[in-house]
């Protein structure tokens, strides 16, 4: 049988079988190198160029309140609790004002004494006529009444003011969102915080580092992309960009920037998202992929079963596409990726 007879004639000259092969497999490698068709082309065509600054960012309150007392007492006050909607200029919480009247009306009556003293010592000193001694005692005691007297206007104004913020007003409307103190009849210590959050001016809020700053300008569209909602993605536009820097948790400087979102009842502070700032794009311009440049401005030119490399010059270039300017028409064929191209291909 023939296949008998290949076996006993490779078992026969097994020890020459190899040293025979090597010259066939030396010619197939560079008589027919790695077939042409592997390497992808596409034309040159016209699109659209666009660079972006990815970031991640969250989204936060425009207009929010932090509220505490100025004092410590009894809350005696509390209509509202966390998650309430509350309008501007609403009581959202007050202290025991028995102690603090008290206390106002004790400093009246010693305002009064005080300013009583004052006068008739003024009057004493208006009408002595008597040695320069004595006269500098007097001068004396006058500045300390005087001095008395400023600090009991001062203790005055000061217990006012304590009167007023024993009420906690909220200047905006919107959604209670923290309450520290959740009923009355407890301490309200100066710490406790109530904050009063606009659901109506929500942003999302994105950090850019000083590196990238100099891109990024007001009006300029940004895409996001909620983690809670990834299907709805948003195009808004960068509406603020801070004037001074701070420090991020890596130790580098960086600048707040924000784009407002719209009225949506199921946005919520904190939501973490995905931004594409469009810093530059060119619209209707030759373009060629990214993966084609090769020495930083050359390109393979399909020219019929072999490659050219052709120098062009290079524009807007964003992580996919890069902009000719230059070295290139519309419709010529290049390889995609520079590095599928072997030098037996190129042209000389």
């Amino acid at each position: 049988m023939p296949v008998e007879k290949l076996l006993k004639f490779v078992k026969k000259h097994k020890k020459i079988l190899p040293i025979a092969l090597i010259p066939i497999l030396i010619l197939v490698f560079f008589v027919f190198p790695k077939n042409k068709s592997t390497v992808p082309t596409s034309a040159v065509e016209n699109g659209d160029v666009v660079k972006l600054l990815s970031v991640t960012g969250k989204v936060a309150s425009e207009s929010s309140v932090n509220l505490s007392f100025q004092i410590a007492g009894k809350l005696v006050y509390l209509p509202f609790k966390k998650g309430d909607t509350v309008s501007a200029n609403q009581t959202i919480a007050a202290l025991d004002q028995r102690s603090v009247q008290k206390n106002v009306q004790d400093e009246l009556l010693s305002y009064s004494k005080q300013r009583a003293t004052f006068e008739q010592t003024l009057k004493d000193y208006n009408a002595s006529k008597i040695s320069d001694a004595v006269s500098d005692t007097i001068k004396r005691t006058l500045e300390k009444n005087q001095y008395d007297l400023e600090k009991a206007v001062l203790s005055l104004e000061l217990d006012a003011l304590v009167r007023e913020q024993s009420f906690l007003i909220t200047p905006i409307s919107g959604i209670l969102t923290r309450a520290d103190i959740s009923s009355t009849g407890v301490n309200a210590k100066t710490t406790d915080v109530f904050t009063v959050t606009d659901p109506n001016s929500l942003v999302f809020q994105i950090d850019v580092d000083e590196a990238d700053i100099g891109s990024v300008t007001e009006g300029q569209t940004v895409d996001v992309t909620l983690d809670a909602f990834p299907n709805d993605a948003l195009s808004l536009t960068v509406d603020k960009i801070d004037f001074v820097s701070h420090t991020t948790t890596s130790g580098g400087n960086a600048f707040t920037v924000e784009a407002r979102l719209p009225e949506n009842s199921n946005y919520r502070v904190g939501m973490s998202g995905d931004a594409d700032v469009i810093v530059d794009s060119q619209r209707g311009v030759l373009t060629v992929p990214s993966t084609s440049i090769v020495d930083d401005s050359f390109v393979y030119v399909k020219k019929g079963k072999y490659f050219e490399k052709r120098s062009i010059d290079l524009g807007l270039q964003s992580d996919t596409d890069v902009e000719v300017l230059s070295g290139l028409s519309e419709g010529e064929e290049i390889a995609t990726d520079s590095n599928l191209v072997l030098p037996g291909m190129v042209l000389k």
